[in-house]
């Protein structure tokens, strides 16, 4: 799907602000309310927008520590490999997993109350597992985050 330069805007406002009403996305872009609900319909139906989400504070939900575990696996099997991630996708305290090439397999992103509750995690759910060879476990000190750039992806694009 060709994208234009308002659907890239489109696409920025919304990820700074899901919650935009139809009118203000309209206002903001220069467009008719009926015409931007029609280009952010077809941007959801090419899977160009994927879902909405809020963003939450997780020391709010008393998870004060984050920690990214690098992982190497014992095989590479690819069947032993997907249901080794999904089981990591299925604990609650884990936020993402990245299938990487290099020294580790896996970067896995966990959070965790303190540093009991990290232990817990990380020995009982990470490293007892029998296709972990060895893996790292790092603190984040700090967790900074950006939307996409639709347009920057654009103009790279174009030159």
């Amino acid at each position: 799907m060709a994208l234009d330069h308002i659907d890239h805007q489109i696409i920025d406002l919304l990820q700074t602000d899901a919650r935009l009403s139809n009118r203000e996305l309209a206002h903001r872009v220069g467009l008719a309310p009926s015409t931007t609900l029609a280009r952010v319909q077809r941007l959801i139906e090419s899977n160009v927008l994927t879902g909405f989400s809020a963003r939450v504070n997780p020391e709010a939900l008393g998870l004060a520590l984050q920690v990214v575990v690098f992982v190497q696996l014992q095989s590479h099997h690819r069947d032993e490999s997907r249901a080794f991630i999904e089981r990591m996708l299925g604990r609650p305290e884990v936020v993402q997993v990245f299938y990487v090439g290099g020294a580790q397999d896996l970067v896995v992103h966990v959070m965790a109350r303190d540093t009991d509750d990290l232990r817990r995690v990380v020995l009982e759910g990470i490293a007892s597992h029998p296709l972990v060879r060895h893996l790292e476990t790092n603190l984040v000190f700090e967790h900074q985050t950006q939307p996409l750039r639709a347009l920057g992806l654009e103009r790279t694009a174009q030159a």
